[in-house]
C-alpha cells in the first residue's frame, strides 16, 4: 500500500505497545508490539513496525518485522523488505523479491497439505530459486466515511477474460491467475455508488488496489437536508 487509506486505524512508528490486540476492519502498525493479536480484520505492518506476537488474523501485508507464528484465514502477503520470523499457517501465502520469511508454512488448502522445509526466503540461502508468485488482484472495500469493511461486495474483473467474485465478511477480495494486460475492477454493493478502477499486469506479479465505496443514503440526506434548508 503506497498510502494511508482514510479509515484505516493508523498506530504510528513512536508507538510502544504490549499486551492482547483484538480489532474489527483495519489497522496499519508502524510502531513496536509485543504480546497477542487476534482479529477478524486485517492488519497492515509498515516498513518502521517491528511485532513479537503470536496472532490469528484474517489478511495480513507485512512490510516490516515480525518474530511469531502467523494464522490466517484468507492470506499473507509478505513484502519488501519485510521479515517473518516464524511459522504460517494460511490458505494463500505470498513472498515478494527482497522479503525474507525464515519458518515453515502450513497451506491447508493446497493439493499437497502438510508443512514445508524450512527457508530463508530473500536471502543467498535460498538455493538461488525464485519464491513462488502468484499473479492477483486483491484489495479491501471499505465503506468511505466509517472506514468499515464491506461484506458481499461484487467485484468484477475483466480484461484477457472476466472473473466475478465476492469480498468475504473482512471486505476482502482477491482474483488470481490473471494474465498479464489491462484489466478493469467494478465493484458494486448494495446501499453503495459504485466503484471502478483499472489495473496494468505484468510479470507475474500481485497487484493491491483498495476501494472506499460512498453510501447512496447519506448523499440522500444530505440532500434532503438541503432541501428543508433552503
Amino acid at each position: 500500500m503506497k498510502k494511508r487509506e482514510k479509515g484505516i486505524t493508523f498506530l504510528g512508528k513512536d508507538t510502544e505497545f504490549e499486551g492482547k490486540l483484538t480489532f474489527h476492519g483495519t489497522i496499519w502498525i508502524e510502531g513496536h508490539f509485543r504480546g497477542e493479536i487476534s482479529a477478524d480484520g486485517n492488519l497492515i505492518v509498515g516498513e518502521e513496525a517491528k511485532i513479537e506476537a503470536n496472532m490469528h488474523i484474517s489478511y495480513i501485508v507485512i512490510r516490516g518485522e515480525i518474530h511469531g507464528n502467523i494464522i490466517a484465514d484468507q492470506r499473507v502477503d509478505i513484502l519488501g523488505p519485510g521479515k517473518v520470523f516464524g511459522n504460517i499457517q494460511a490458505p494463500s501465502v505470498v513472498t515478494d523479491e527482497g522479503a525474507i520469511f525464515w519458518g515453515e508454512t502450513r497451506m491447508p488448502s493446497a493439493k499437497e497439505a502438510g508443512k514445508e522445509k524450512s527457508a530463508i526466503i530473500g536471502s543467498d540461502e535460498y538455493a538461488g530459486a525464485p519464491p513462488p508468485t502468484v499473479t492477483a488482484i486483491y484489495g479491501i472495500v471499505t465503506d468511505q466515511e466509517t472506514g468499515n469493511p464491506i461484506k458481499n461486495a461484487k467485484v468484477k474483473c475483466k480484461g484477457v477474460g472476466q472473473k466475478n467474485i465476492e469480498t468475504n465478511t473482512s471486505g476482502y477480495y482477491e482474483v488470481t491467475n490473471l494474465k498479464d494486460g489491462r484489466w478493469r475492477l467494478k465493484i458494486k454493493a448494495k446501499g453503495y455508488k459504485k466503484g471502478k478502477a483499472q489495473v496494468e499486469i505484468s510479470g507475474g506479479k500481485t497487484y493491491e488496489q483498495n476501494f472506499e465505496l460512498r453510501s447512496k443514503r447519506r448523499n440522500s440526506y444530505f440532500l434532503a437536508f438541503k432541501s428543508k434548508k433552503s
